[in-house]
């Protein structure tokens, strides 16, 4: 099984919904991006810190500090010879190629849905992370295509149980 899979998307694409399927049916340790960005700023993970795209806890330097501490997060997970899921929006090339150059062979699955279904998801949203419609269609364009890497897309427009069979073959050697 890999050991170690990035599942990444725009926010409200179902990164969180895959994550799950991976921690619950699979094993997977869940590192969460929005969970350890709060954990770093001394919030509880449940405590709304919505701000304008860039600002508050979202600045640049956060973020970079988010991602290094999600990779050591998780090279502490391998070496106690567990499985990880990262779960982040990985919107940067740099963010991706921190995981590819700390971890050999992750497994990249780019979470997708609707826009429609999106702005539904974000709307009814009751989670840790603060993001919002808003949010979305500015990530929406400064998101870089990921040219670099290897990656699966997967919509999440699907009931847990096909995703869980999808996600079952994927993590497989």
């Amino acid at each position: 099984m890999r050991e170690v899979v990035v599942v990444f998307g725009l926010s409200g694409s179902g990164k969180s919904f895959v994550s799950r399927i991976l921690h619950e049916e699979f094993g997977y340790e869940w590192l969460r991006s929005d969970v350890i960005r709060k954990e770093l700023m001394g919030m509880k993970p449940e405590e709304e810190a919505k701000a304008e795209f860039g600002k508050g806890i979202y600045t640049e330097d956060i973020t970079r500090k988010v991602y290094e501490e999600l990779v050591r997060r998780a090279k502490e997970l391998l070496s106690e010879g567990k499985r990880v899921v990262l779960d982040a929006t990985f919107l940067k090339r740099w963010q991706r190629e921190l995981v590819k150059e700390n971890f050999k062979n992750p497994l990249f699955i780019l979470a997708t849905a609707g826009d429609s279904e999106i702005r539904k998801r974000l709307s009814g949203r009751k989670d840790v992370s603060d993001a919002d419609y808003r949010i979305y269609l500015k990530q929406k364009q400064v998101f870089e295509p990921p040219e670099e890497i290897p990656y699966i897309p997967l919509s999440t427009e699907r009931r847990r149980d096909e995703l869980r069979s999808v996600l079952e073959n994927l993590v497989k050697d």
